[in-house]
């Protein structure tokens, strides 16, 4: 299976699995840094990404038992410069990723790219905000900023960082002496691997746009460590009330009663029969999944520093068909995208401002949302309906409908939300609609935008007070146009909607923004 990533030339990985209480695999591949030349070892320390995520709920559980937050109070009990909107989630709400509040990291890819805001700009670009996602506890959208939120509430309530809550709650007490808190890829980390991006026939160096990285995603952590939590995961005989660890793994159900998938930081999924708590984490050159099979004390943990084509989700299922093949049901065949040909191409959905697309991609059917380069496979659920994981939070299921006047439509429910989509006819040849040049700006969000035309090339360029980033603007029929990012459009993708005309205002949508208005204005600003 790793043998590909067993290269002197290229990034790779760190690979643990555990299995009925025995280390049964601890490989490394790759190299740790191409600049230094040294390769990954089973003892390099690597970021897990969100896989930090369910640290921080458990931390959170820990202070709750000592009476010194509760997860059902408001966010603004404990961080009081947040008002109106932003004040009203509960710290569960948040951990669930039901808050409704906008993501601080997901405005920074729209506004400055990928410049790094100094320490403490995280919580003076979530305060100002006056728009929201949707009201607190009506819809599931994975968002990095309630997590973040949640970082500064427990480090307020016992006044000490966050890297030390860890450090005292949870890493000592199972003798995790090589994983820590790291907030920055700014600040040196002696013993971690370097972050890897291909480009141009190149390596570039892997920065996540953040120096304040806490619970959302900043653990760093080797495999020996990860095993050793994951074995506390299963037993949970250390540290931890039953009523936390039940809290920690209670997946509530969607607003429409479909099953819940996302606890506080991971997610509950049945793999051909066996059930399995898990989270990945990705970050900027790296990514991460740790999945724990209950039942069959199986305990997996793959880490990657930028190995190419390398998905840890996928390569750790893979590894479960091989530990646990016996006992897995068969594996449900995959819809031929053959079959569905005249279902692929685009769909969107007035009134939610969300558009996606079914491709046949590598000789599988995919599902691409708000056109972003990544391609979702999609496969058949238990129930035969077509259903795709989205990484984190839970799963997307498509149901195609046919319309009395034999129009098509998809059916995409997603988080206990339904979203009815109509297929968008769209000239490949068509250009952006004259009209839509022009400046706008944003005033919950501070941003700047400018549209300006060259030829046949619309360009978005905006700008906030710490940077600016580019965007290329194609058409994606009736009043919308893509947003994707330029030169390298594989990093973020939008949608704008003009629902009053090319010349009046527009509304962003994203994967974790929604509804962030720009009004046009009268005055071009300087850009």
């Amino acid at each position: 299976m790793f043998e590909r990533w067993n290269r002197a030339d290229q990034p790779g990985l760190v690979v643990g699995v555990r299995h009925r209480g025995q280390a049964l695999y601890r490989r490394a591949f790759g190299m740790a840094s191409l600049e230094t030349g040294h390769a990954n070892h089973v003892a390099t320390a690597m970021r897990i990404g969100s896989t930090s995520k369910h640290f921080l709920a458990l931390l959170m559980l820990l202070l709750e038992e000592e009476g010194l937050l509760d997860l059902d109070a408001s966010i603004g009990d404990y961080i009081p410069e947040l008002q109106g909107h932003n004040a009203e989630p509960t710290l569960r709400q948040l951990l669930q990723h039901r808050g409704g509040t906008r993501c601080h990291i997901d405005l920074g890819f729209i506004g400055h790219a990928m410049v790094a805001p100094p320490e403490g700009s995280a919580l003076a670009v979530l305060r100002r905000q006056t728009g929201r996602n949707f009201p607190p506890g009506t819809a599931t959208i994975y968002n990095n900023g309630g997590y973040h939120l949640a970082s500064l509430a427990a480090s307020r309530v016992v006044g000490a960082p966050l890297a030390a809550l860890f450090k005292r709650y949870l890493f000592e007490p199972l003798e995790m002496h090589d994983t820590h808190l790291a907030p920055s890829d700014y600040v040196m980390t002696p013993g971690i691997a370097s972050l890897h991006l291909p480009g141009d026939g190149q390596w570039r160096r892997g920065l996540f746009p953040s120096q304040e990285v806490l619970g959302e995603g900043g653990i760093v952590s080797t495999i020996d460590d990860m095993l050793t939590w994951a074995a506390h995961l299963q037993s949970r005989n250390i540290f931890g009330a039953q009523r936390s660890w039940d809290a920690l793994l209670d997946a509530p159900a969607e607003i429409d009663g479909s099953p819940g998938y996302y606890g506080l930081g991971l997610m509950q999924q049945t793999y051909r029969c066996v059930k399995t708590i898990r989270h990945s984490g990705g970050v900027i050159g790296g990514s991460s999944d740790l999945v724990c099979v209950l039942g069959e004390d199986l305990d997996i943990i793959i880490m990657s520093n930028g190995a190419p084509n390398a998905s840890p989700s996928v390569l750790a299922d893979q590894i479960v068909d091989i530990v646990l093949g016996d006992v897995l049901n068969v594996r449900p065949a995959n819809p031929d995208p053959d079959e569905y040909s005249d279902w692929l191409g685009h769909y969107g959905c007035p009134e939610t401002g969300m558009h996606y697309s079914l491709v046949s991609h590598g000789g599988a059917l995919c599902l691409r949302i708000l056109n972003y380069a990544v391609p979702y496979p999609l496969a058949f659920d238990t129930h035969g309906q077509l259903s795709t994981g989205l990484t984190g939070i839970g799963t997307v299921r498509i149901h195609c409908e046919h319309g009395s006047d034999g129009t098509r439509s998809l059916r995409v429910t997603f988080a206990g939300q339904h979203d009815v989509c109509a297929k968008q006819i769209i000239d490949v040849d068509a250009e952006v609609p004259p009209g839509v040049e022009g400046a706008f700006d944003s005033p919950e969000s501070g941003f700047e935008v400018l549209i300006e035309r060259s030829g046949k090339q619309v360009t978005l360029r905006v700008r906030d007070q710490w940077g600016s980033s580019e965007f290329d603007l194609v058409p994606l029929g009736g009043k919308w146009l893509s947003m994707r990012s330029s030169p390298h459009s594989d990093q973020f993708g939008a949608t704008l909607s003009f629902p009053n005309g090319w010349q009046g205002d527009f509304t962003l949508n994203s994967a974790r923004t929604r509804n962030l208005e720009f009004r046009r204005l009268a005055v071009r600003k300087e850009q």
